[in-house]
């Protein structure tokens, strides 16, 4: 038969028995230990058992309990192994009145555990009858050895660690005694026929040895010598740091052996006393006690948070920790595991501290709504810098046990004197009536008023306290006394809180009455305080944008290609932070590309290459950019279908100036390049029949770095980079939470600095001190980016700081000082509003002169006459008129507008798309001359002034950057085109739809990114006997009552009566229109077509002008409908 024992953790438990309920082991302790007690009091009178169970013992005592619990359920099985358990329960006894761990006594109960471990083999031998007659005489002998054993553990656990330790002897008994452990063990094993598989070491191994004690005895003469002289035992005793008594020489000269003897005769009394029968009706006793213990009224802990009854609430009941922790390490043994022990407690208390009462009380004080203070005072010791070091008492109604919880409905009172810290002294409880009531008769039993004092009874420079007030006529309590006292004040506050004790309140009609005063008040000042104007020297970032980006039209080299290039949104600088970097300016872009050439045509336009220019306004040539590249996956060839859009996305790169390169400043969504001069762009693409097609863009610096004062701040204080837009400020700002500080100060991009009262008050105090009314408050710091100091201003007549100074400069970084801001900001009034005026003393401040270096002129060029050929201003808020303009006139031009995709205002850097996708009242129209180069656009703007572009020399430091202004007359739209005279027939090398159609609305033209599809299919063609030149005449008076209808947004009724009426009037024109026409000077045509080409070319234009001319006129109607609606 095979069996593996039950072997120990490294805690000396088993892992099933580290947490577990009270099981029938618990039970036969019990019994035992009522068998014992009732022995000792029938002897004695008196009990010297000690209860202690389980988990409490040391690691071999707590697995001799595992194992007697288990001896319990092998009973059951065999009856004949109850004395067993009878010698561990009184060894267990022994040990725990003990309170100390012997290595000897340890030694010998892990031996007798590995003994007894086998016993519980009994239980699970089927046929235990049959081995019976040999377990007998085994069962016998180990019953001997275990008696012996007790006996010598209460005979040696009997005298002092003095005698122990100087008696050889005892040393012989334990290595007697562990090699009988040994051989029974040995026996007890062949017996039931166990094959051992564990660790046998403990068996073998020797008994722990004194050295120290063997030492002492063979240095002085033996142990016959030691055990007769009283000197060398108390010389042993002083060694070993033990105190002599006088018992120990009589233990020293006892026997041993009959000690033991008698002891031996002991246990076998009390096993037969304590037969079977007996422990089973002790265990029935002990589960109907544990049953009346259960039935019992559980209550909660506090301090540990685990159920607990009266009855069974001792000492070392709870465990737990005296300070808050945190990560599961707490702040007064820096340990998970519960460093303090005592008894339960079922409400909280300040008696002593515990962690969860901090929790407790914090959820109490902390919020706003928990507390209806009566009277609340904190005085700060302010020689010291720790705002800790004050004292605090509070008095008040509960109002609920924690924030946003529900109201409590019975009459509480709170009181706290001092600083709720696990560090320091305090006191806080919830007084109800019956407990007011219980104090009361306290008072008169003991005459003690005192509630608390966080500090000795002499102690007189710093403390708070709280005292009982009672009437003396009906000695009831009819107040509380609370003194605060600092070390800075040479007085305390002192006052009284009058209290109803049968309601619990302080009574209306009776406010608290102050008996004095800490030193130190401050006092209202009788008029306001008056501060010097800022001075601020250098120069300053331009608060509004220099001017609006002007717009400028597409340039061709040839009318055989009909591209238009228009900007889809205004061109933005270094958006990306990633890509930002302090060497280039990074600019990113998106034209939109128009191949306007009818469907019908199939005519594409194919971008062979691209040249990127740039050049600052005020720079006379072009130059190309250090780097350019498309983007969104746009490569070159770019292919465009007739009568589509597609999106052309760029960015190019430019150096920074050289003082910019290099900075650890990083220009975002702004460019360094442009702070005082417009950049223009100037894009250049070739087809592949290598015609040139070319657009400039403008980018204009925006409002960047101007950071104004926001409501909130009391000053405003800064310097200006202008050449980086960097804005170096100092903020003193208004807290919006008064409660939890007074106001902030922030300097540069540090985090703000919360001043509270107390600061202030330091501050005062520190003057009155030193006679220095200008106090610096040492929040300032000098580095890279900012060099900056703060006063405070003291007042000694009100005793407060009634304003702060600031002088601010550039940091280290900015080689010469050319800025600096000096200037005053007022303190917010505070310490109430109940407070005696006095008159206002002006503090002593010191002679302050910023000094800066001479700032060179700063030139700012707002605009040039450069591309002003093809340049127009675009306004961002009035209509734009239409205007014809010609690059390279002819000889006779044709004042017919061209085509244009109107733009959406550019007020701001922003991607706002420039493209209208529904023009209302401004519907382009193509004109008819095709001699010229260059696609004119939309004429300058309506406005009724403009900024004019000057050379702006900063003469003054503080003078910022501006323009001038002059005044320019109004421009009115143009009148409607009268009957233009009509060119002869030149030879059609372009397409006709370029030069002579008018264009569709710009809501039809789409952009597609990729693969543009057709959007509008040109109309068939047909023909028409009408005579030339009246035809010619009706068509330039239709274009021009079209034109009219759609500048004056009239209704689709007042253009269908214009027409009509144009109409009419061409019938009674048409005679003359041949004369007209003959005084249109001729083209220079190489080869002139015939009459009949002329008519058919001129037939085919009609017909297709006429439809689209009915289509414009639908699209009006819709439109017309949309504006009645």
């Amino acid at each position: 038969m095979t069996s593996q024992s039950a072997k120990p953790d490294a805690d000396g438990e088993n892992k099933s028995a580290a947490t577990r309920a009270p099981t029938i082991g618990d039970k036969a302790f019990e019994a035992g230990t009522k068998i014992l007690e009732a022995k000792e009091m029938a002897e004695t009178g008196y009990s010297t058992v000690v209860k202690v169970l389980g988990d409490q013992v040391n690691p071999v005592l707590s697995n001799m309990i595992n194992l007697a619990e288990k001896l319990v359920d092998v009973g059951k099985v065999v009856p004949f192994i109850a004395p067993a358990f009878v010698i561990l329960k009184i060894i267990i006894d022994i040990e725990q009145k003990a309170r100390e761990v012997d290595e000897k006594c340890s030694d010998l109960m892990e031996r007798i555990n590995f003994l007894v471990s086998h016993l519980v083999v009994l239980e699970r031998i089927h046929k235990i009858e049959a081995i019976m007659d040999t377990l007998i005489g085994v069962l016998q002998k180990t019953q001997d050895t275990l008696k012996e054993a007790a006996a010598l553990i209460e005979a040696y656990r009997k005298q002092s660690k003095i005698a122990r330790r100087l008696r050889m002897s005892n040393m012989q008994n334990f290595e007697l005694m562990a090699s009988k452990i040994t051989a029974c063990s040995s026996d007890l094993m062949m017996s039931l026929q166990i094959q051992q598989t564990g660790d046998l070491s403990i068996l073998k191994r020797v008994v722990p040895r004194d050295r120290i004690a063997e030492n002492f005895i063979r240095e002085n003469g033996g142990q016959d010598m030691i055990s007769n002289d009283p000197e060398l035992v108390k010389k042993f005793a002083e060694k070993v740091n033990l105190t002599m008594t006088g018992q120990v020489m009589e233990q020293m000269q006892s026997n041993m052996q009959e000690l033991i003897t008698r002891n031996q005769s002991h246990i076998e009394t009390v096993i037969r006393e304590s037969s079977s029968t007996s422990v089973a009706d002790m265990i029935k006793a002990i589960a109907t006690h544990q049953r009346d213990l259960e039935a019992e009224l559980k209550l909660t802990c506090v301090q540990c948070e685990k159920e607990f009854n009266v009855a069974t609430n001792g000492p070392e009941s709870c465990w737990f920790h005296s300070a808050v922790g945190n990560n599961d390490r707490y702040h007064c043994c820096q340990k998970t595991s519960p460093c303090q022990k005592g008894y339960h407690q079922p409400e909280h208390h300040s008696k002593y501290p515990y962690s969860n009462f901090f929790l407790w009380s914090y959820g109490i004080l902390s919020p706003s709504d928990t507390v209806d203070y009566w009277v609340k005072i904190k005085e700060i010791d302010l020689d010291q810098d720790d705002d800790t070091t004050g004292q605090v008492v509070r008095v008040g109604q509960l109002i609920r046990w924690q924030s946003w919880g529900e109201l409590v409905t019975t009459p509480l009172m709170l009181v706290n004197v001092g600083h709720i810290q696990d560090d320091m002294p305090h006191f806080l409880e919830i007084f109800d009536v019956a407990s007011l009531e219980d104090t009361r008769k306290r008072i008169l039993r003991t005459n003690q008023t005192c509630i608390f004092k966080n500090a000795p009874e002499t102690e007189t420079a710093t403390y708070s306290m709280g005292e009982w007030v009672l009437d003396q006529e009906t000695q009831q309590i009819a107040g509380i006394r609370l003194t605060v006292k600092v070390a800075s004040s040479q007085t305390p506050t002192v006052c009284i809180v009058p209290l109803d004790p049968l309601l619990l309140k302080m009574p209306h009609e009776s406010p608290v009455e102050y008996l004095s005063r800490c030193s130190g008040a401050m006092y209202k000042p009788e008029q306001p305080y008056e501060f010097p104007e800022t001075i601020q020297l250098g120069p300053v970032i331009r608060a509004s944008r220099l001017r609006e980006p002007r717009f400028f039209r597409t340039k061709i080299s040839s009318p055989n290609t009909p591209l238009l290039l228009t900007p889809a949104w205004e061109m933005v600088a270094n958006n990306h932070v990633t890509l930002a970097n302090n060497r280039e300016d990074r600019f990113h872009g998106t034209w939109r590309a128009l191949n306007r050439a009818p469907l019908s045509s199939q005519k594409q336009i194919i971008l062979l290459s691209v040249k990127f220019e740039y050049r600052l306004v005020g720079e006379p040539t072009y130059k190309p950019v250090k780097v350019f590249a498309f983007r969104d996956g746009v490569k070159l060839p770019i292919t465009i279908a007739p009568s589509q859009a597609i999106d052309i996305p760029w960015e190019f790169l430019v150096d920074k100036p050289e003082h910019c390169q290099g900075s650890s400043v990083l220009a975002i969504n702004y460019a360094h390049l442009t702070i005082h001069q417009p950049l223009r762009l100037r894009v250049t693409f070739t087809s592949i029949e290598g015609e040139e097609v070319s657009l400039v863009q403008e980018y204009v610096h925006g409002v960047m770095g101007s950071i104004l004062p926001a409501p909130e701040d009391l000053g405003f204080f800064f310097v200006d980079n202008i050449y980086q837009c960097q804005r170096t400020l100092v903020k003193i700002t208004k807290s919006p939470h008064l409660d939890e500080y007074l106001l902030g100060i922030t300097g540069g991009f540090g985090s703000m600095n919360k001043i509270t009262e107390v600061d202030l008050r330091k501050i005062v105090t520190k003057a009155e001190r030193t006679g220095i009314t200008e106090v610096d408050m040492k929040l300032g710091v000098r580095n890279l980016g900012i060099d900056w100091t703060i006063w405070a201003l003291v007042d000694l007549s009100c005793r407060r700081v009634y304003g702060f100074k600031v002088l601010l400069y550039h940091g280290t970084m900015t080689k010469e000082r050319v800025s600096a801001s000096l200037g005053y900001a007022p303190c917010p009034l505070y310490g109430g509003d109940d407070l005696e005026t006095r008159p206002i003393q002006y503090a002593e401040e010191s002679k302050i002169v910023p000094k800066v270096s001479h700032w060179d002129d700063v030139v700012v060029v707002e605009d040039d006459e450069v591309d002003n050929e093809v340049a127009i201003p675009i306004s961002a808020s009035l209509p734009l008129p239409v205007e014809s303009v010609t690059a390279n006139p002819a000889p006779v031009s044709v004042p017919v507008p061209e085509p244009m995709l109107w733009p959406s205002p550019m007020a701001t850097p922003t991607t706002t798309k420039l493209f209208d996708p529904e023009p209302t009242s401004r519907p382009p129209l193509i004109g008819l001359d095709g001699s010229t180069d260059v696609i004119p656009s939309v004429a300058p703007r309506m406005v009724t002034s403009a900024e004019k572009p000057v050379l702006v020399k900063v003469i003054d430091k503080r003078t910022t950057l501006r323009t001038e202004r002059v005044e320019v007359p109004i421009l009115a739209f143009c009148e409607p085109i009268k009957l233009p005279p009509v060119p002869p027939m030149p030879t059609f090398h372009v397409d006709p739809l370029i030069s002579a159609a008018p264009a569709l609305p710009p809501d039809l033209f789409m952009p597609v990114q990729a693969t543009p599809s057709p959007s509008i299919t040109s109309p068939p063609a047909h023909s028409t006997s009408s005579v030339i030149p009246a035809t010619m005449a009706m068509l330039s008076a239709k274009v021009a009552a079209l034109e009219a209808r759609l500048e004056a947004s009239e209704r689709h009724d007042a253009l269908l009566s214009k027409i009509l009426e144009l109409e009419k009037k061409l019938e009674e024109t048409s005679a003359t229109a041949s004369s007209r026409i003959n005084n249109v000077p001729a083209f220079t045509l190489s080869t002139g077509p015939s009459q009949s080409e002329r008519v058919s070319v001129l037939e085919s234009h009609i017909v297709s002008i006429d439809q689209k001319l009915d289509r414009l006129a639908s699209s009006m109607e819709k439109i017309a409908t949309l504006l009645s609606t």
